[in-house]
């Protein structure tokens, strides 16, 4: 598939999508609800376990799945861009409670989320050097992967703590398979829509 600039109606797209994919989180992950389930539920340690299982594979489906569908150049930094500020906003505007541990919705949240999204940018752009499945692949593991290192190195010391040394290689584990689980589903489900969608255009 050719990549080529965003148009207008393109850019529109992707940010509608990355708009409605905060709302979504917002509404799925109410206020403590990523806590719980990874320390109450699955009793694993943090911080960051929420970051490398829930939220970034949600953000890299998301973001990616989207880049894969329209196939323009800077198609995942739109959606990665628009997310952040749309989900800062309306957590800004309507006070809604998020969990402190994660600053959604601070400058450094922003940073964070922008960065995944031009990583998953540049890992995109290596057409010639491999296939789109594997391109997804590659990209969500670097995605998450940068993500959660931000948080731990960043995010985390000013609102949860240090990572403890001896947490990080079941969290990185947890974080790189996460990625490899994120990058194929965005791969075969944006597939499927792009021949949903090449179907409705021929009726």
């Amino acid at each position: 598939m050719k990549l080529t600039a965003p148009s207008g109606k393109e850019a529109a797209v992707c940010a509608g999508i990355g708009a409605g994919g905060a709302l979504l989180f917002l509404y799925v992950f109410p206020r403590g609800a990523l806590t719980t389930l990874m320390h109450d539920v699955l009793h694993l340690p943090g911080p960051g376990a929420g970051i490398a299982l829930i939220f970034g594979p949600f953000l890299i489906l998301v973001v990616l799945g989207s880049h894969r569908v329209s196939g323009a150049n800077g198609g995942a930094l739109i959606v990665a861009l628009t997310f952040a500020l749309a989900l800062a906003l309306v957590v800004r505007l309507f006070r809604i409670p998020t969990n402190p541990k994660g600053a959604f919705g601070s400058v450094f949240f922003i940073v964070a989320v922008t960065l995944l999204g031009l990583v998953l940018e540049v890992v995109m752009a290596l057409r010639s050097a491999l296939s789109p499945p594997r391109r997804c692949i590659l990209a969500g593991i670097l995605a998450n992967a940068l993500l959660l290192v931000f948080y731990w190195l960043v995010i985390f010391p000013r609102t949860a703590g240090w990572v403890k040394w001896g947490d990080v290689p079941l969290l990185m584990g947890i974080c790189l398979a996460a990625g490899v689980i994120s990058g194929y589903l965005a791969s075969v489900l944006s597939r499927a829509l792009s021949r949903a969608l090449a179907f409705m255009e021929k009726e």
